[in-house]
């Protein structure tokens, strides 16, 4: 067992939940708290939980920020684009010190444009392409033939919302077609790119000083004929007994040269620094035929549920679920320790009146 001592720090585990779930989604969001906060308590942690539907003002109320740390485990707050990167932002505003990322590296994540743009501007390999609002702005002027096929995505969505085999185009005509798609169903821009045929790996990384890379994880694509189709779709993930689902299982010890792997190290943390990330994030990368490594996505608020890819990487590196939930604590639990000794500096330098 590997555990940050410095300080098991009193915890409040941050969770929402939302309207529109289902008495059986609520129930199994409950039962992942649950597991965490028992893991959490047998290591020997002080755990309160904290349960918010938008406000989380009355959640943490009782809880004084000089004294706790939060658990941040809002992934998103109900029909709210980007409420996680807000709830991070009152966090700050309140003085609370919580796990996970700041609100604008959350804010930048939900705008995969714009990912693209700081990944470029810190020379980070990421496929060629283009955001478009509106099906008439592809043309030849804004669209090189050289980048087709091309995969199209709406700009702000996780979870491979509107990532189909149709999602993928070869033509102008195509193009076009899906950005419309896009644009009229989801109501937001979308974002086209080079599709990268050939490997997916995930890259958790974790800590802050320096961050570092979880084992590797990645796609299992053997299953699927055709290298068009090798991508991670809603299908795979959400549609039951469709022709993706449990077709894509994880590789958990994926082959990899000792320079590949170099490559791959030094992009993710690369990515990681650009975006601003702390405490923990993944990055998706693409592998092609000649082992070059293109990102694709970069996720600082991963799925960290028990049985998510997040966990997975931190047991292939020899913890219990319980144990990195509170070595991610921990990384929190520093920069409260740093800020209480702040306010006791400040107070032995302030003169008395």
């Amino acid at each position: 067992m590997r555990l940050n001592r410095r300080w098991l720090a009193p915890t409040v585990v941050l969770y929402n939940y939302y309207t529109s779930w289902s008495a059986e989604e609520r129930e199994e969001a409950d039962r992942l708290t649950q597991a965490m906060i028992d893991g959490l308590r047998a290591l020997g942690h002080r755990v309160e939980a904290a349960e918010f539907w938008r406000d989380i003002r009355p959640a943490l109320a009782p809880f004084d920020p000089m004294e706790w740390v939060v658990f941040n485990w809002c992934e998103g707050v109900e029909a709210e684009f980007a409420g996680d990167a807000r709830v991070c932002a009152e966090m700050d505003e309140l003085g609370y010190t919580y796990t996970g990322n700041p609100p604008e590296t959350l804010r930048l994540s939900v705008q995969k444009d714009r990912v693209k743009a700081v990944l470029r501007r810190y020379d980070v390999p990421t496929p060629p392409g283009n955001a478009f609002t509106h099906p008439d702005q592809v043309t030849p002027q804004t669209w090189d033939q050289a980048w087709f096929p091309a995969i199209v995505k709406p700009t702000s969505q996780h979870c491979s919302v509107a990532v189909t085999r149709e999602a993928v185009v070869h033509t102008l005509a195509q193009l076009r077609d899906r950005v419309a798609y896009i644009v009229q169903t989801l109501g937001e821009p979308a974002l086209a790119e080079r599709f990268i045929i050939g490997r997916e790996i995930n890259v958790g990384i974790w800590g802050n000083s320096p961050p570092r890379l979880l084992p590797l994880r990645e796609i299992d694509f053997s299953r699927i004929p055709d290298p068009l189709h090798r991508m991670v779709t809603w299908d795979s993930k959400w549609v039951p007994n469709s022709p993706d689902w449990n077709s894509m299982p994880v590789i958990e010890q994926p082959q990899v040269s000792p320079s590949l792997y170099e490559r791959i190290r030094r992009v993710a943390l690369k990515t990681f620094r650009a975006c601003g990330c702390r405490d923990y994030a993944r990055v998706d990368l693409r592998i092609d035929a000649e082992e070059r490594v293109w990102v694709v996505d970069v996720n600082p608020n991963p799925d960290i549920t028990y049985q998510g890819g997040f966990a997975g990487a931190c047991y292939a590196a020899g913890y219990t679920y319980a144990e990195a939930v509170s070595r991610i604590i921990g990384m929190a639990a520093a920069r409260l320790v740093r800020k209480r000794q702040q306010r006791a500096s400040a107070a032995v330098l302030t003169p008395r009146s």
